[in-house]
Parts: C-alpha cells; structure tokens; sequence
C-alpha cells in the first residue's frame, strides 16, 4: 500500500457508514457533484446552488459547502478513485488541529509568524515536506479554517488564509475553501471528524497515525532543534559514533524500558512515560527543565532527548523546554521545531498538556514582568543588568 493510499485508509473506514446509508438512500444528497479530473486542472466541480464561485472568477477560489465534501469523499471512496480527491488542508493552529479536524487532513497554521514568509514566497510542497507526496497526485486543494461563513473573495484575501491560497496557486493547485463553521460541520457530519476522545491507546486495531508517512522515519537521525538540544530515536542513543560526532554531554532518556547503555560516560534523566493519550506526561516538564537548564550552564553541554522514535515524547518534552525558557508560543516552538526535523508530531494528549503548560508559562512570565516593574528603584543610579533580569524571571516561572 502505497503512502497515498494509507494517508486515507481512516477516511474510507469512517465513512463507511455513511456509504451504506447513501446506497438505501439515494436522496441523502439531492445535489450530486461531479468528481474532478485528475487528468486536467480546468475541470471544476458542480452541484448547481450548493457550490459558490468567487464573484469575480474562480481563478482564485471555489466555495464548497460541508454536504458537498461529505459526498465528494464518498463518491471517491474506492482505492483507484481516491486520486480524484482534493489534498485537505487544517488552516487553524497545531493545537485546534490535535484536538479535532476533518480525517486525512493535513495542518498548515497559517498564523503562525515562523511560516508567514515562507508561505508568502514558496509552493506547498516546499512548506511541508510530507504533502510532496499527496500533491503530487491530486490537481487540487481544499482548505479550511474554524470560521468561513461567507463565501467572500475579498474576505479571503483580507485573511491569513490568504497565504495558504497563493501557496497552492504556486503549486498549481485548483484551490476550494470550505465554507460554515467547523463546530457546525462536526455536528452535522461527524463521521468525517476525527476528536482526541475518540483517538485509541494503541495501534493493535490498524488505526493509522497522523505521523507524516511520506518520510522515512527510521533513519531519521538526531536534530539539533535549539543550540545544543537534539531530538533523536533509540538508534542514536546507542550509537557512540553519533554521541560523540554530536558531542553529547547529556541524555534524556523517555521511556520506561529502553537502556541507558552509556551509564558511564554521560549523565543521564529517565523520564518514564509512554506514548499513550492516558500518559500524563505534563508532571515530567518542569523536572526535564531543571535538568537541562543545570547542564547547560557549563557552555559545552549538549543534551540528547530522545524516545523511541524521536516522534512524540521526546518533541513533547523539548517544547515543553522552549515555551519556558524562550517564552514562545506553543504553535511557533511546535512550527519552528517541525521545519527541523519533520517527523515530530505528539499526540494529542501530549499536546493538550503542552496548552496547559503554555498559560501557565505565560501568565508567570506575565505576572514576573508586571511585578518587576512596580519594584524597580526608581532611582537615576539603578544600575540592573539585562542578564540578571532575566535570570530572575527565569527562577520565578516554575509551573507545579
């Protein structure tokens, strides 16, 4: 099975239902559409009021409403139909996308300040590595955001999915917005929704994860994802050439089982945690903080966080590390470190407690700030450092 067709395997098991309902049915949708070509990019899609075209032209964009998605999947259903179907992008935050978003849908965050430029001047395929594959074989993208209520060009335009549009122009792709709401869609049509809730624990039942697949994983080597923070895999955790290569100090090690095999030579953290949505992972952010902080207070550390994968816990851990320390914005540290090393992608769970660290982290570093201020000598002779300040309101964000 090729990539392609594994990136919707979910998609047709979750609309299987709704198939069965659409054969005893037949009025389930009283406006058919017909299916793009994939042969030729003029090819447009109809369903007579249920589509709205820009009132310009639709060079730019096509409107297509909820039921005209549904049935386009469904219509697509089968293996040799599935390259008819448009490359579905989440335009909303990492977070919003890890809660819930419609199934084979892939996250571009277009708020993100780490991916305006790049939008603005690169096709997709150059913006996310692991749609290459998914682009290549569709002539055609369909986007949406959490609030498309009116099918407005000029709206559009005026709105950070803006990017994401001329993005897909430079891949000539046929672009199609998605209009209502996401809250109303997932009402409406739950099948095609995918929830953290309904996420399973494991992959014993051939759930497919939302890893990008395109890449390969296993002989992804350790990134430098921060000045002498790397994220790496089991593999490099046991091979000295790569420690030594990378001149690791320090090493994380998150799992429960895996070994620390190189007890002797650098100073270990075991962080016991599986990657499972029922982890609590969050209770381990601030200690992983405290050990990194120390080591890097000798210029010549370098730490190695890794898990089984490099995937999801130890990213997880890193990002807990960069939204404390760098004062970033869960979103920006999560684009930031996914342009280095492609494969990151936490679960939900995992992802949910960095939301929580993040307000947390936030409203100390407010609170610090704002308490600074109205204790400042008010004195012509203060004469504070930049590097104390900042240590001070280091020491003062510790989340419990």
């Amino acid at each position: 099975m090729t990539s392609f067709v594994t990136d919707h395997v979910l998609a047709e098991k979750k609309l299987n239902m709704l198939s069965k309902t659409e054969h005893t049915n037949p009025n389930t949708f009283s406006k058919p559409i017909t299916v793009i070509n994939s042969s030729t990019h003029s090819n447009r899609l109809h369903s007579g009021s249920d589509v709205h075209s820009t009132n310009s032209s639709n060079d730019y964009c096509t409107f297509l409403t909820s039921r005209q998605l549904v049935d386009l999947i469904s219509t697509n259903s089968s293996v040799h139909e599935r390259k008819s179907l448009p490359v579905i992008i989440d335009c909303r935050s990492q977070f919003d996308y890890s809660v819930e978003r419609i199934i084979s849908s892939h996250n571009i965050n277009c708020r993100a300040k780490l991916l305006t430029r790049k939008l603005s001047s690169k096709p997709l395929e150059e913006i996310e590595s692991n749609l290459a594959l998914s682009l290549k074989h569709a002539d055609s993208v369909l986007l949406y955001d959490q609030s498309i209520d009116v099918p407005s060009e000029e709206k559009i335009r005026s709105s950070p999915l803006n990017l994401v549009v001329q993005a897909a122009k430079k891949s000539n792709k046929k672009v199609f917005v998605l209009q209502g709401r996401f809250d109303a869609i997932k009402s409406q049509y739950p099948q095609i929704i995918q929830t953290a809730e309904h996420l399973p624990e494991d992959t014993s039942d051939g759930y497919v994860p939302s890893t990008p697949d395109t890449l390969d994983k296993e002989n992804f080597t350790m990134t430098q994802i921060v000045p002498h923070i790397f994220v790496g895999n089991m593999l490099d955790s046991q091979n000295l050439d790569r420690l030594n290569q990378n001149r690791i100090t320090h090493i994380i090690n998150c799992t429960p089982d895996l070994p620390c095999k190189w007890e002797g030579k650098y100073k270990y953290l075991r962080v016991d945690v599986l990657d499972l949505p029922s982890q609590n992972i969050r209770k381990h952010f601030e200690d992983v903080f405290q050990f990194i902080d120390k080591a890097l207070h000798d210029k010549s550390s370098n730490i190695l966080v890794h898990c089984s994968a490099g995937i999801s816990r130890s990213p997880t851990l890193v990002l807990a590390y960069m939204i404390k320390k760098d004062r970033m914005k869960l979103d920006d540290a999560f684009t930031a470190m996914r342009q280095l090393r492609q494969i990151v992608d936490p679960n939900i769970s995992f992802m949910l407690q960095l939301q929580d660290w993040e307000k947390k982290c936030l409203l100390a570093t407010s609170t610090t700030e704002s308490n600074e201020v109205h204790s400042r000598p008010t004195s012509s002779s203060y004469c504070g450092s930049t590097s104390k300040s900042k240590t001070l309101a280091d020491s003062a964000i510790i989340v419990q």
